[in-house]
């Protein structure tokens, strides 16, 4: 029996400013509102990287920043499995929240298995 890798590690979190940068630069992007994803493939990765953004512009409080990034994270992790059956491809990925108003967990999650499916159609699709 598989048994699915659900941690997040500090390992897989996208923290390089110059990668960031990178990823607005050159990557590509998916919408599921209320999240826009931001990903780029990169090679020469032993895991996929993951950052996670909410504007201040549209929560003035960090404590309901915070609480949408948990949220966020916790979607990702519950569902980076889908990415990783795509043998071989590693990705450096940025969330962002587009929302105004303080999301429901289950709709947060839905719109993540959406993208994360979407870009695992994508990449399966480009490798036939």
């Amino acid at each position: 029996m598989y048994i699915v890798n659900q941690k997040f590690p500090k390992s897989q979190k996208l923290k390089s400013a110059k990668t960031i940068e990178n990823l607005f630069l050159e990557g590509k992007t998916h919408s599921k509102f209320p999240i826009k994803l931001f990903f780029l493939q990169k090679e020469d990765m032993e895991t996929s990287l993951a950052a996670f953004a909410v504007p201040k512009r549209n929560f003035k409080s960090a404590v309901d920043r915070n609480r949408v990034k948990r949220q966020l994270r916790e979607a990702y992790r519950l569902n980076k499995h889908i990415l990783e059956e795509i043998h071989g491809k590693k990705f450096v990925m940025l969330f962002l929240f587009l929302g105004k108003v303080k999301p429901q967990y289950a709709e947060v999650e839905k719109a993540m298995v959406k993208l994360l499916k979407k870009l695992h159609d994508e990449m399966s699709q480009n490798r036939g």
